[in-house]
């Protein structure tokens, strides 16, 4: 259903707004949920990232797994970068942080794609062997399809949905490549260990840009939107995108054989807008590996941002 912005958007979001939102979504007792998130499009939250959180858990209940990015782009900065996945900080934004601070969140071991969880699967999602691919169906994202998990982008586009990189590991688009590291590896203890971890990162291409095509991940997006497969609305001033994993992975698995572009910006078309709500730039931000990085906040009225 699409969001009526003919209704103000009521501000300061509270815990009960959000929950009454995520379970108008569809969000259920027992889910696995991966929550892509930003702060800002909410507006003003009372009780700051963790009312999100709680609305979140309170949606899924204890039978519930709420599964967060907890990645670390600035292991790519150095060559041979130490990773200590007790206190390496997310760099996902502040709801991501505060799922992986809370007490009995467990997290996975990865070269920089590590995710954090909370809940019945919590082990079997994040107890992954650090020197598989994350992508790779036994490991963290084939794990997440085996038990048929709900993405939840609050505040976000589909750009910033890391699952399309699992599509495209699975179909093996040639813009990407799979990549060994050599890292030292703290345990919880404190003991370091030297181990090889394996990342999947961009080919380079002989003009230096990142990928040889610009990838438009808001296109694939909008055609599992035509096809009815996500649920759209909003909390406080942030849309919320609400879909199955394996609706997702199906799509770009079918579609790829005979489009190889789905992942790709269309030249003639431009960048996709999509139907509801507005898009907006974040302006080119430095992740931890000193880049100037571009993605897109989701929301209602662009001037409700918090700032």
């Amino acid at each position: 259903m699409p969001i009526d912005t003919s209704v103000p958007v009521s501000l300061p979001v509270t815990r009960a707004d959000a929950l009454r939102s995520l379970r108008d979504l569809g969000l259920v007792e027992g889910d696995v949920v991966l929550v892509h998130s930003a702060l800002r499009p909410f507006g003003q939250v009372d009780g700051g990232p963790g009312a999100i959180v709680d609305a979140l858990l309170d949606a899924i209940g204890p039978s519930g797994t709420l599964v967060a990015p907890a990645f670390t782009f600035r292991h790519e900065a150095v060559d041979h970068p130490r990773i200590d996945p007790a206190n390496d900080a997310s760099e996902m934004g502040a709801i991501s942080e505060t799922v992986r601070t809370r007490p009995g969140a467990l997290r996975s071991t990865a070269y920089r794609h590590s995710f954090s969880a909370i809940g019945t699967h919590a082990r079997t999602v994040t107890q992954t062997d650090p020197e598989l691919s994350v992508f790779d169906l036994r490991s963290t994202f084939g794990r997440l399809l085996a038990l048929d998990a709900k993405i939840a982008l609050l505040g976000l586009t589909y750009v910033s949905c890391t699952s399309f990189h699992f599509g495209e590991y699975l179909v093996q688009i040639p813009d990407r490549h799979v990549v060994r590291r050599e890292v030292s590896l703290q345990a919880a203890d404190g003991s370091v260990r030297e181990t090889t971890m394996l990342d999947y990162q961009p080919r380079p291409t002989d003009d230096g840009r990142e990928y040889e095509h610009e990838h438009d991940f808001d296109r694939a997006g909008a055609r599992l939107e035509q096809a009815g497969l996500v649920r759209i609305g909003s909390i406080g001033n942030a849309v919320v995108r609400v879909f199955a994993m394996r609706d997702l992975i199906h799509l770009l698995l079918d579609a790829y054989g005979l489009e190889p572009d789905v992942f790709y910006l269309d030249p003639s078309v431009g960048l996709t807008t999509l139907p509801d709500g507005t898009s907006i730039s974040t302006g080119d931000l430095q992740d931890g590996a000193g880049r100037l990085v571009e993605t897109f906040w989701s929301c209602v009225d662009p001037a409700l941002i918090h700032r």
